[in-house]
């Protein structure tokens, strides 16, 4: 018998986020390119993402072609580069006149190196990043040197360094009970439950 499902969050009845659930605008266009083989990872933040904000846009490839330029501004890419403008240390505002929209690459740091080199326009596009975004909080998968941000609390501490009006908390939030649900049932799998 097939496991039932929640017809808000997608999840399965004992996983539902739906009461943690606070849906937000996004203050800019986003897309976000995932590599498939992350789009098939259970513990991937960008289902997450699109629930807080169903107009995110989610590409699953490994290539995309150039973007027609966002209705204002022009579309920056999301990720570390010696070049990149440091949302964190940009003062006393952000220059928001031409970021028109973000590109974030989702998958393992090998994944999103891949999709750069699959897509050499990627690299012909300006480049944010960040230094001193909160630690991060998503214990049930780690990055390079144990510690990493999850693409929702990248995109969450971003977007609000861009937009003040922008509230990261929320998907704080429903990223934490996220990490604990899976944190509760990996524990009663360990426990033989």
């Amino acid at each position: 018998m097939p496991r039932p499902y929640c017809h808000g969050c997608q999840l399965p009845l004992n996983a539902c986020l739906c009461h943690h659930l606070v849906r937000q605008p996004c203050p800019l266009p986003v897309l976000i390119l995932q590599h498939p083989l992350e789009a098939k990872h259970a513990k991937s933040t960008v289902p997450l993402l699109r629930l807080a904000m169903p107009e995110l846009q989610v590409l699953v490839a490994e290539t995309l072609d150039p973007l027609p330029e966002p209705a204002t501004g022009r579309w920056w890419l999301l990720y570390p580069d010696t070049q990149a403008l440091d949302v964190d240390r940009t003062e006393p505002a952000l220059p928001r006149v031409d970021i028109g929209g973000l590109v974030v690459l989702d998958g393992t740091w090998r994944k999103t190196r891949r999709l750069l080199h699959l897509n050499p326009w990627l690299r012909e596009l300006p480049a944010l990043s960040f230094s001193q975004a909160p630690t991060g909080a998503y214990a049930i998968r780690k990055g390079p040197g144990g510690q990493a941000l999850s693409t929702l609390e990248s995109l969450a501490h971003v977007l609000h360094r861009l937009s003040p009006e922008f509230a990261p908390e929320p998907l704080y939030r429903l990223l934490a009970a996220r990490v604990g649900l899976f944190q509760t049932h990996q524990g009663a799998r360990d426990d033989g439950g």
